[in-house]
């Protein structure tokens, strides 16, 4: 059976547990959170209350207005949708969100996979052919993040400023869509 996460953040290695802590700090208005017990040691897989887009905003304006309070959150992202990793089902999930994205607009996939046997490229092409619109690898307009540990997959659809970056938002400020 599938866990349902919310968003994934990663941190550097070994810190998993310090980059737990600083998450239930950093977006305490969204409590609860919970974290899912999958062993890796870079990243975190959880579900919060509240909207996961605001949490990431959240994350930005905390990294711009006082840098050191946001020191283990290298990323943060979002995840809007679940189902288990089967074939059918990602395509099923992938046909939904090409419906938010629209017609005359780009995309790129991004895909990372943790404690599974199935390929990147593998996930790409999958979600690709259920996607008809243009592709953009340097600067899309929307990005389809594919998040999949064990046999849980999340997927969203989203704007590049909803991920959160620390070094970028340090560096640049925070500007949010």
């Amino acid at each position: 059976m599938p866990l349902e996460f919310n968003f994934v953040a990663t941190t550097y290695n070994n810190y998993k547990k310090e980059l737990e802590r600083e998450l239930k700090i950093l977006l305490s208005e969204f409590e609860p959170i919970t974290f899912l017990p999958f062993k890796t040691n870079s990243a975190t897989y959880g579900k919060l209350s509240g909207d996961v887009i605001e949490a990431s905003k959240r994350l930005w304006d905390l990294a711009y207005s006082d840098p050191w309070k946001v020191r283990r959150v290298l990323r943060f992202i979002p995840i809007t949708n679940n189902c288990t990793v089967d074939v059918f089902k990602i395509k099923e999930v992938a046909r939904k969100l090409a419906a938010d994205i629209p017609v005359d607009a780009s995309f790129k996939i991004e895909a990372e996979i943790r404690l599974s046997k199935l390929s990147r490229s593998e996930i790409i092409e999958i979600v690709a052919k259920e996607v008809d619109r243009k592709v953009n690898l340097e600067k899309p307009d929307y990005i389809i993040e594919v998040q999949i540990v064990a046999d849980s997959c999340g997927m969203s659809v989203l704007k590049d400023r909803m991920i959160f970056r620390s070094l970028e938002a340090k560096l640049e400020g925070s500007y949010f869509p």
